[in-house]
Order: C-alpha cells, then structure tokens, then sequence
C-alpha cells in the first residue's frame, strides 16, 4: 500500500471511543423536524422535535405504526434527508447538508427491499471490489481478500462473489446488502425495516446476525420496525414513534414490561404472542392514526387513547422522566402510574 493509502486508512476514519469518553453519543439526532410540503394543502410534518442517540456496541430499536415516521428518521441519520431544523450528530460533530466521505461512510443505510437494492447487473464481487477501490480502503490483491472477508461476515460463501443477486433467496441478498454497508467500515448501521420483506422463517437468522455484528465489530444499529417481537429479541433500547413524535423511550426491559403511554400498551397488547397471557392487557385503538395535515390539539394521540381525559385535548404532554431520574421517558400526562404490565416472556 502507497503513502496516500496508508493516510486515508489511518486518518478517514471515525473514532467511537473517543466520542464515548467524553459522554457524547456515537450517533445522536436532536429536536429534528422534517416536512414535505403537500400541493395546495401547506406542509405535511412528517418527523416533530425527534431526539434519539447510539452509542457504539448498542441496538436502538425505533418502532411503530406506518406513518409513524420512522423511516424519514432513518433517511435523516444516513444523510438522504435533510430536516428542516433540529441537528444529526457524529461522535459530537454536527452533521451538514453535504457529508464528507468520512461522515458518509461513517453512517451507512441497510435498505428495506433487498431484492431493489441490488444492482442485477452487476456480480457481488464487483460491488464489494467497486466501493474498496472507490474509497481506497484496500489495494491490489487485499481487495479480494477484504471481500472473502465481509462474505464470511454475512455468513456467506466466497463463491458468493462470483454471482449475480438474481441467484441468491432474499434472506441472502439481505446479507449481501449487509455485506455491503460493512465494506466501507461504518461506525454505525441504520436499518429500515430490514426484514419485512423477508420470509417469517429467514427473519430470525437476519436479526441473529446484526445482533452478532454489533457484538463482533463494537458498531452501533438503529433498528427500524414495525415488527415488536423483533425489537423484543435484539435491541438494547427501544424508542416507540407515533404520528411523528417519540412517545416513549427506555431499556428494553423498561417498555416491554412496564410501558408507561398508552399508545406502547396497544401495540404490545397487539402482537401476536404464542402463549396466552392471564396479566396482559386487552387494548384496542379506535380508528387510524390521524393525518399529519390536521394534528388534533393537544396530545395528539387522545382522539384514540382509553384513558384521555379533559386535560389531554388542550394540553401537549412532554417527554419527560417516568420516575425521578430515570432513563425511561414517555410523553403522557399519567406517566407516573402503570396503565399495565407486559410480560418479558
């Protein structure tokens, strides 16, 4: 490897230790905004006042409804979006509207559809080979060598390479698309709906390999899903999005079993579970979520929330501290009192 490369390989890089010591989050997202604006009808806010953050060698689960605005968040922390206002983060370094090559490597996208994502035309060596030479990050016969490697990453064999992704099942085209976002070393995966478009019985080894690439390589995920049992398996910590706006965030264990706003006890009491639960709470929402172009007043989920009272019609909850210093937050006026247990089985 030549001068030039030896640089690039030592200084384009981000240092996750180093924004941990001084108690800044790897990536973080801080009061952002995002609308599109809708013909003839004003703005449609798809994203209001969002503030999540990972750290490295953390799962953050964000879930919720469609339309919640979970994958205009994911598109603003991978740089495809940029918010109207509010601040994306790498290691403490403000993130602008044009990204270095560092700060794009630094973050990278796991697509929704892997059968889309892929370029047909092209062999999964020849991408793999393309983005080393492109960014300089192996040279000569290194690159190969690189490429056997994120195959075995994946869980892949090398002969992978020598495809084209019209030969692969979607679970594997899925890795391939992994294998991908790991070729330029990010310090943090973001991944939109990873396994929706994947067969129920793939779905497991997928999320079974991002939680072994968090554990193995120290990267932070942002997990983006509807799928609840998925977040359960895998996540550290889960932030639950609706119509826009972080209702609740917490440990894991904190929002499956003890959820604090209504909206998370719905969807919990919602997900199909194998065995039946005695001390599991039957709510059901009335009605779809409201449209983003007409917010109703006050906490905007009380046209639909059980326990909405007078108070909730005219007066928006903060997301604040369920109990004194804690790190479980939900935004409802009753926080403090347990609308219902969920059980962590």
């Amino acid at each position: 490897m030549n001068r030039r490369g030896r640089q690039l390989r030592e200084t384009n890089r981000v240092e996750p230790a180093a924004s941990e010591e001084a108690g800044t989050p790897l990536l973080g997202a801080e009061h952002v905004r995002v609308e599109f604006r809708a013909e003839r009808r004003g703005h449609l806010v798809a994203v209001d006042d969002v503030s999540l953050s990972v750290t490295s060698g953390e799962m953050l689960g964000v879930v919720g409804e469609s339309g919640s605005g979970k994958t205009t968040v994911a598109r603003c922390l991978a740089g495809l979006q940029q918010p109207q206002s509010g601040t994306v983060t790498l290691a403490g370094e403000r993130l602008g509207a044009r990204r270095t090559s560092v700060q794009r490597r630094a973050v990278q996208l796991v697509f929704q559809d892997p059968f889309s994502s892929l370029n047909p035309r092209l062999r999964v060596g020849t991408v793999l080979r393309q983005l080393l030479v492109a960014h300089r990050l192996r040279q000569g016969a290194a690159i190969r060598n690189r490429c056997v490697e994120l195959m075995s990453l994946v869980g892949l064999p090398a002969t992978a390479l020598d495809s084209y992704p019209s030969s692969f099942s979607g679970g594997q085209r899925q890795r391939i698309a992994i294998a991908r976002a790991l070729a330029v070393e990010p310090a943090v995966l973001v991944a939109d709906e990873p396994t929706s478009a994947l067969d129920v019985s793939v779905q497991a080894t997928v999320l079974a390999l991002f939680a072994d690439l968090r554990d193995r390589l120290g990267i932070g995920v942002v997990m983006i899903s509807h799928n609840l049992a998925a977040v359960r398996h895998v996540c550290d910590r889960v932030a639950v999005m609706y119509l826009g706006r972080v209702v609740e965030e917490g440990a894991r264990s904190e929002v499956f079993n003890d959820p604090r706003h209504p909206y998370t006890v719905a969807l919990l009491a919602a997900a199909p579970r194998l065995r039946p639960e005695t001390d599991r709470l039957n709510v059901r929402l009335a009605g779809e979520p409201p449209s983003p172009m007409a917010r109703p007043s006050g906490c905007e989920f009380h046209p639909r929330c059980p326990r909405a009272e007078a108070r909730c019609t005219v007066e928006a909850p903060l997301l604040l501290p369920v109990d004194r210093g804690a790190s479980h937050v939900a935004a409802c006026h009753f926080r403090e009192s347990h609308p219902g247990q969920a059980s962590s089985r």
